[in-house]
């Protein structure tokens, strides 16, 4: 008689909601997060004021900072639900993980739109620059990547995940290095 081996493989599973990044049909954004927002799912979608141009007027609109792109705070068990509604197209993957985002971006994000400052989204590659914090003003201690560009020095918080970089305008005054 033989003696047969088992072996156990424990999964740790982690109920705790957090931030994942969703990829949706573009220019549905607004509609895709009210749909979420019955659902009671916890959903950002960051939006900007914008002047827009037609031939007759202008006007001030609201348009994602992230095109094509919202955040929303759910538990693995709830994916296929959030998949399942029209307009998602994905959560975001790196690596064939779903990409998370850290609660402290998702505030510094928020952060950013309250200051009312000019503020741009960009896929731009950026050479790589000192790190900086912000030691003065609405943005203080928000922590980011300083750059040149038009001679003018911009405050930049990187996020990777979704190849998007936060731009505002800060004077060099408010800035301090961090290592």
């Amino acid at each position: 008689m033989t003696k047969s081996s088992i072996s156990i493989v424990e999964i740790k599973y982690d109920p705790e909601p957090r931030w994942y990044i969703l990829y949706v049909r573009s220019r549905s954004e607004k509609r895709v997060m009210e749909r979420m927002q019955k659902l009671n799912f916890t959903v950002f979608l960051p939006l900007i004021k914008t002047m827009r141009q037609w031939s007759d007027r202008k006007k001030q609109v609201q348009v994602p900072l992230f095109t094509g792109y919202l955040f929303i705070k759910v538990d693995p068990t709830q994916f296929t639900s959030v998949r399942l509604i029209e307009g998602v197209v994905n959560f975001v993957q790196q690596e064939k993980k779903y990409a998370m985002i850290a609660e402290d971006k998702i505030l510094s994000i928020k952060q950013f739109i309250e200051t009312g400052l000019h503020i741009e989204a960009s896929s731009e590659n950026f050479a790589a620059g000192e790190k900086v914090k912000i030691n003065f003003g609405p943005l203080q201690n928000c922590e980011g990547e300083l750059i040149d560009i038009k001679n003018e020095k911009q405050f930049i918080v990187r996020l990777g995940m979704i190849n998007q970089v936060l731009i505002v305008n800060v004077p060099a005054s408010y800035l301090e290095k961090i290592n």
